[in-house]
């Protein structure tokens, strides 16, 4: 009989023990899970060392915790940053791997950057223009927007052409530019989204064909989007092996190597954080909403407004058909302030048992994008963050 090939999938939940721990953490709190982050870490750098010389970069842009980040550069993981804020950030908590893109760069930076062995990479023709301007005959990167096909952009999820970030490879402005300055480039960058095995194959035979024309390209990279791309990981790892089978051809036909740099930040942190939270007030049956809504110590909108978590109460669980319909709300004046709230708007619904004031809960996929893009409306204090590891929850915040 064949046999079939089990792979285990990038992340696993929160087993009993964890539960049980953060079921005593002082709420509201930021838990981060070391355990299974390094899990998830180890598993991705052996996936993507399928591609020879392939680097594993965190986007800094979906965690800004220390101790967190010290943890990751440990671990072996690039940094990947948006600003010189970020950049600082990223070498005081010791990463010595970087990339850097984004709209906030100026030919100010760029002594800073270079002290770090960073060759930026331009967000737009305009931005490319003025590094060229400030450092003539330097190497520089460019981000491109790849113009995906209808069939597999839903622009929601994914940002090709439709993209603001980046340049058209087609645009006549890249090359007068690097004429007029004497540069070289050596880097292609996009991100466009969510990124599936299937957007991974057309990417890099996109860019592999803009690297055949711009004959100083060394690397490519290929950007985050690893929810869509781990949905199922075996799917991913056969991905892998055509970019790596890819990148050979390549280089057979041309005589060149091309290295790939990668950058996900939410694949990497959001399933190993966890939200704990108290219920302040519940009313039953909401006759607009048609389900309860159960207000929390902490806001989706100061927090997360634009994630969706597991919720598990913390609390003995009810029989499934004792569930209800669920609203969890934040504790801020905002109307709309909602956990699961997705970027049109949508509210979701959780099936919950019947809460009452001092439950507990636990929102899963908090642990990116949560305090990096945290507000203080209404001045709320942001929750403490602590970290899970062997068995023990250390405060850290």
């Amino acid at each position: 009989m064949p046999t079939t090939t089990t792979v285990s999938p990038l992340v696993t939940g929160p087993g009993a023990d964890l539960l049980a721990q953060l079921a005593d953490v002082p709420s509201p709190a930021l838990v981060y899970d070391l355990d299974g982050l390094r899990r998830s870490v180890e598993l991705l750098l052996t996936d993507v060392s399928t591609v020879e010389g392939a680097e594993l970069n965190l986007a800094l842009k979906a965690c800004h915790t220390p101790a967190v980040l010290r943890f990751l550069a440990d671990l072996g993981v690039g940094a990947d940053v948006a600003s010189t804020g970020e950049l600082r950030l990223a070498r005081e908590a010791g990463f010595g791997r970087f990339t850097a893109t984004g709209p906030s760069f100026t030919g100010d930076d760029l002594d800073e950057l270079a002290d770090s062995g960073i060759v930026l990479d331009a967000s737009s023709p305009d931005q490319l223009s003025e590094i060229c301007a400030a450092r003539p005959g330097s190497n520089v990167g460019l981000r491109l927007r790849v113009p995906l096909p209808a069939s597999i952009e839903d622009g929601r999820t994914t940002f090709g052409h439709g993209s603001r970030f980046g340049a058209l490879a087609t645009d006549p402005r890249i090359g007068a530019v690097l004429t007029a300055n004497g540069c070289r480039l050596t880097r292609l960058h996009t991100h466009t989204g969510q990124m599936t095995p299937l957007h991974l194959r057309y990417k890099l035979r996109y860019l592999l064909a803009v690297a055949e024309v711009y004959l100083d390209v060394t690397d490519i990279d290929l950007g985050g989007g690893f929810f869509s791309l781990y949905a199922d990981r075996k799917q991913a790892l056969d991905a892998w092996t055509e970019v790596a089978a890819a990148l050979d051809a390549f280089t057979e036909r041309t005589g060149r190597v091309i290295r790939i740099q990668l950058e996900p930040g939410g694949a990497v942190l959001a399933a190993h954080g966890y939200l704990v939270t108290t219920v302040r007030s519940v009313e039953i049956g909401h006759g607009h909403f048609d389900a309860d809504v159960v207000t929390v110590d902490c806001s989706a909108w100061n927090l997360a407004p634009w994630h969706k978590p597991q919720v598990v109460p913390l609390t003995p669980e009810a029989p499934e058909e004792r569930l209800r319909a669920t609203l969890i709300a934040g504790n801020t004046l905002y109307e709309n302030d909602f956990f699961g709230t997705d970027v049109l708007g949508r509210r979701s619904t959780f099936a919950l048992p019947e809460m009452a004031a001092g439950d507990r809960l636990l929102l899963t996929n908090a642990g990116a994008y949560t305090i990096t893009n945290a507000r203080v409306f209404n001045r709320l204090p942001l929750p403490d963050q602590y970290v899970a590891r062997a068995g023990a929850v250390e405060r850290i915040s």
